[in-house]
């Protein structure tokens, strides 16, 4: 029984560049735009301008809710096992794509595996949300507010998620945020949020033992490790600009580890060593980052 209402059929007649168009933002919800931005808001620090600028506390409280709502979603959905629309495995709007790039836009427009709830629409809640909470101004809220509106629903232009499923996923996003917010400090206790996250991945590593499963349970158990030993040793480091970009290209050589242990199919035990390891680097690169630049 499908779980439409008539909403795929409605955005099929839509023209290419919508979909193009919806491609490109929902792509600002995908995992590893997700991650690369939290960590150089984290690596960074108060450093950045203004508009973005946020304690690496603060930083790192959002990481957490970004590996609690990925462990969620891998649980519910392994727990529903619901699947996506028809031809949610085939792009639209590739028309506006050079064809050396189809491949890309593919990975970034189309969908495949389960599809309750949206994974996107609960990144989107945490992630966004939380950055706007943790901002804390009025321009924080409004942008937090449109990235928690258009990202899921790009996922329904793209045809890849019901309207249920980012309803569900939204619900789901929202509530996880407020309770975290509210029961870790307003943002101001990472390790809790950490800890969070890790029984949301362990109860889906219980529901089903695969890559998605393990990958959330390694990311969060190696983040909540890593911030547990060297968290504090973190938030009283100096933070330098210098620092900050020595910390990304510290960091950035486990981003790479972590997209080729996210995007090839590893087996479910190689998928949580590498997330673990990834987290561990990336909670901990500020201190290598600033001890370098106080050498420069």
């Amino acid at each position: 029984m499908s779980r439409g209402i008539g909403e795929i059929e409605f955005v099929a007649g839509l023209p290419e560049s919508v979909a193009f168009l919806a491609a490109l933002v929902t792509a600002v919800g995908d995992i590893w735009f997700i991650f690369f931005l939290l960590g150089l808001l984290y690596w960074f620090g108060p450093t950045l301008p203004g508009p973005v600028s946020l304690p690496r506390r603060r930083a790192v409280f959002v990481i957490g809710l970004a590996l609690g709502g990925f462990g969620i979603t891998t649980a519910l959905k392994e727990l529903f096992r619901l699947p996506r629309p028809p031809g949610a495995s085939v792009p639209v709007g590739v028309g506006f794509v050079p064809e050396t790039l189809v491949p890309l836009y593919a990975e970034i427009g189309a969908s495949d595996g389960f599809g309750f709830p949206s994974g996107h629409a609960i990144a989107a809640l945490v992630v966004y949300g939380g950055l706007g909470l943790s901002i804390g101004t009025r321009r924080s809220y409004y942008a937090a507010a449109a990235l928690c509106v258009s990202i899921p629903l790009s996922r329904i232009v793209l045809g890849v998620h019901y309207l249920v499923d980012i309803a569900a996923g939204a619900a789901v996003g929202a509530a996880f945020l407020a309770a975290s917010y509210r029961l870790c400090g307003r943002g101001s206790n990472p390790g809790r949020v950490l800890f969070f996250a890790l029984l949301a991945a362990l109860i889906g590593a219980a529901i089903e033992y695969s890559p998605d499963t393990m990958f959330a349970l390694g990311g969060a158990l190696g983040g909540r490790m890593a911030w547990g030993i060297a968290g504090e040793a973190v938030v009283h480091e100096a933070t330098t600009r210098i620092g900050g970009g020595v910390s990304t290209v510290v960091g950035a050589a486990f981003g790479a580890l972590f997209v080729g242990v996210y995007a090839l199919e590893v087996a479910p035990y190689v998928s949580f060593i590498g997330a673990f390891v990834v987290l561990c680097g990336v909670v901990s690169a500020p201190l290598a980052g600033e001890a370098v630049a106080r050498r420069l």
